[in-house]
């Protein structure tokens, strides 16, 4: 039987139109209490800008209690629900990506197929970001280029740290 893990949701958003705060209680409504962590690295906040305009923020959820594995389809159905519901004429102004931290990776779902993703169902992809190897955080030759510096991956290490301990109790 599959370990729970901790759901993800990072919120791309037009600053001046959305609040942290209100993306917040957006996604706890759905989870619950969560983890909030703001990036200041957001290496792709231009090429999103040429779509969504600007000023863009950023914001990291981390669920508090873990959820099983197939929360991650339903996750993935919901967020793109919510960039719907934040395109008023057609253009995104929050762009959400979702994913799921376990004991031995860390996998976004997407949308797009590519080689390396694995099809899960409603027509949606596993993109494996991270898998945790002897003791560390591992990146993949395709990990997105936003997910690879430092604090992100000490944010996720952290997450790792918190999750093992949920699952101690």
């Amino acid at each position: 039987m599959p370990s729970p893990g901790l759901l993800f949701g990072s919120f791309l958003y037009r600053a001046d139109l959305h609040t942290a705060g209100s993306l917040r209680s957006t996604w706890e409504a759905q989870f619950g209490s969560s983890i909030v962590f703001t990036p200041s690295e957001n290496p792709l906040v231009d090429y999103y800008a040429t779509e969504m305009g600007a000023p863009l923020g950023r914001v990291f959820f981390l669920s508090a209690t873990a959820f099983p594995r197939e929360y991650l389809l339903s996750t993935k159905s919901l967020a793109l629900g919510w960039e719907q519901t934040h395109a008023p004429r057609g253009v995104r102004e929050v762009n959400v990506d979702v994913g799921f931290l376990s004991p031995e990776n860390f996998i976004l779902a997407t949308t797009k197929n590519y080689s390396h993703r694995i099809y899960l169902g409603q027509n949606l992809f596993a993109d494996l970001t991270y898998f945790f190897a002897q003791g560390d955080l591992r990146v993949l030759p395709w990990t997105y280029p936003d997910y690879c510096d430092e604090e992100k991956k000490n944010f996720f290490r952290w997450a790792r740290g918190f999750l093992l301990e949920i699952l101690k109790h």
